[in-house]
Order: structure tokens, then C-alpha cells, then sequence
């Protein structure tokens, strides 16, 4: 029973359900955090102290990531928020459902794999999974064990686009076929 007061308590405050109390739907307020280029971005940011997040250049982002840079645990206990910013470098790519915790520092060129925790820094150039989310292997070792599996493929030049977030059905649709041949031979 505690664990889902907790689960819709959560679900409010994101914005995801209603107030049950007064029967009116949270309104997200204006998301105010320091961002580069964007190619696809799928992230929930905080929106309490978004102006404690900042994100490189070439950021991607799955679905049902979240990216908190405030802890309200202690809120009830002492009347205070843990508030730490929270860094993520340049060609960061954040899997499904990843979590990353205030007070981390994500380098450049890192991947986080589906579903991790990040509760610590992660080094530039290297691959981090699970929870709490730990290190893997580097970006290149990553490279090689996808070339060594034969599971790398040249996409569509026209593909280009999603990293301008301008992609057509079409042009997915190429994708697709492209990589379903390629899989076949």
C-alpha cells in the first residue's frame, strides 16, 4: 500500500496523473536548463531546478529517461531539498528508462545502456550499465564487440535528418528496409 501512495505521489508531482484532492491536473512549468544542439531527445528534465541541468552538443535520449538534479527525500523530515547540478557532455547517449541522479557528471561520448541508474560519474568514452549503473567497457571495445558480431550496418545517407529531428515516414521507412536486407545477407 505504501509503495503505491509513493507511485501515484511521484506520478503527480511529474505531472502524470491528476490531484486527487482537488481534482485539477498539474501543469508542468517552463523547462529552463542549458542544452546544445539537440538531435533526439526523449528525456523528462527536472522541472523544479532545471537551471541545474545542462546537456552538451549532440545529445540522444530514449524514451522514459529522467534526468533529476533534486533529491526531495528529506523534505518531510528536515524542510529541505538536496539540489546538485547535473553535467552531461557532448555525444551523450542515454538508453530506455535510464535515471540519472543529482550531483552526476555524464562525460562526453558516453553511452548509459537501457534501464541504468546513474548514481555516480561516468567517464568520457565509456559504456556504463545496470543499477546502480557501472562501467562496461570503453566506446571502442563497444565498437569492436558490435563489428565482431557483425551487427554494424551503413545507414541511409538520408538518415542525416533524425539528427535534425526532421525525419519523414518515408526516409524511416528506408531505414527499415535497409537494415532488413543488410540482416538478411
Amino acid at each position: 500500500m505504501i509503495i503505491k501512495r509513493i507511485y501515484f505521489m511521484v506520478g503527480r508531482i511529474l505531472g502524470f496523473f491528476e490531484n486527487r484532492k482537488t481534482n485539477t491536473t498539474i501543469v508542468k512549468r517552463n523547462v529552463r536548463y542549458n542544452i546544445g544542439k539537440v538531435n533526439m531527445h526523449s528525456s523528462y528534465i527536472d522541472d523544479l531546478i532545471p537551471q541545474a541541468v545542462t546537456i552538451g552538443e549532440n545529445f540522444v535520449s530514449s524514451i522514459n529517461s529522467v534526468i533529476l538534479a533534486h533529491d526531495a527525500s528529506l523534505y518531510n523530515h528536515i524542510g529541505k531539498h538536496r539540489i546538485e547540478e547535473v553535467i552531461i557532455g557532448d555525444n551523450v547517449f542515454l538508453g530506455t528508462g535510464v535515471i540519472v541522479l543529482p550531483g552526476v557528471k555524464i562525460g562526453d561520448g558516453a553511452i548509459v545502456g537501457a534501464g541504468a541508474v546513474v548514481t555516480k560519474d561516468v567517464k568520457p568514452y565509456t559504456v556504463v550499465i545496470g543499477n546502480p549503473a557501472r562501467y562496461h567497457c570503453t566506446v571502442e571495445e563497444y565498437i569492436e564487440r558490435c563489428k565482431s558480431k557483425n551487427v554494424l550496418f551503413d545507414t541511409p545517407e538520408s538518415f542525416k535528418k533524425y539528427y535534425e529531428n526532421s525525419l519523414s515516414q518515408t526516409e524511416i521507412d528506408e531505414f527499415q528496409t535497409k537494415y532488413l536486407e543488410e540482416k538478411r545477407r
